[in-house]
């Protein structure tokens, strides 16, 4: 599974512990039950936030899978991985009332030490800095390709790599491009993102 690019000056650039999920022993992992969905909450003010409120659908796939990993399986990883990236977007950049400046809860999904990194890069990882001069969101494109490490016929681990485009209008009207990757591990009872490698761009 690829490793995050070295020699990144930038926060974001950078995903910590990789190495780390990749290697660790068995006895660590996660247990033989099927890995089930677990929503985290998104507070009143970043919410009215629903897939339903951006019709545009996330297409998810499976890139590779290292290792055995059952269809079936495989299926509830696409799924789930699929679902937490989607709640990280609307968190983040699709959802809520516009203008806006407040992103409290932009971060559902990710681990604690994720979500503490992630804060210190607000002005990438969501619309907290144009949000002010924006009257509305619009998703017109969202892709996740996933490539997920298996060993004894389970998921172990995942990098999520994403593209999300979406206009928004009114001061700062525009056109806004977010790629790059997610790296999740199942934690709790849910996967969860413990690093990524971000870029954000506008035209």
């Amino acid at each position: 599974m690829p490793s995050p690019l070295p020699g990144r000056s930038s926060w974001a650039r950078r995903c910590a512990g990789l190495v780390l999920v990749l290697f660790l022993p068995l006895s660590a992992c996660q247990s033989t039950s099927e890995p089930s969905a677990a929503p985290d909450r998104i507070s009143r003010g970043d919410a009215q936030v629903s897939l339903a409120s951006h019709p545009v659908p996330t297409k998810t796939k499976i890139h590779h899978v290292f290792g055995r990993l059952p269809d079936r399986r495989r299926k509830a990883v696409r799924r789930q991985v699929g679902e937490v990236v989607d709640r990280w977007w609307d968190a983040s950049y699709l959802g809520g009332t516009y203008p806006r400046s407040s992103f409290p809860s932009a971060f559902p999904g990710f681990t604690d030490a994720a979500e503490k990194r992630a804060r210190a890069d607000k002005a990438l990882l969501t619309n907290e800095t144009q949000g002010p001069r924006v009257d509305s969101v619009t998703a017109k494109h969202r892709e996740v390709s996933l490539d997920i490490l298996a060993t004894q016929r389970l998921a172990r681990s995942v990098t999520a790599h994403f593209l999300l485009r979406f206009e928004t209008d009114g001061e700062l009207a525009r056109t806004t491009v977010v790629r790059g990757r997610l790296f999740l591990t199942y934690k709790r009872g849910a996967w969860r993102i413990f690093g990524y490698d971000v870029s954000k761009g506008a035209r």
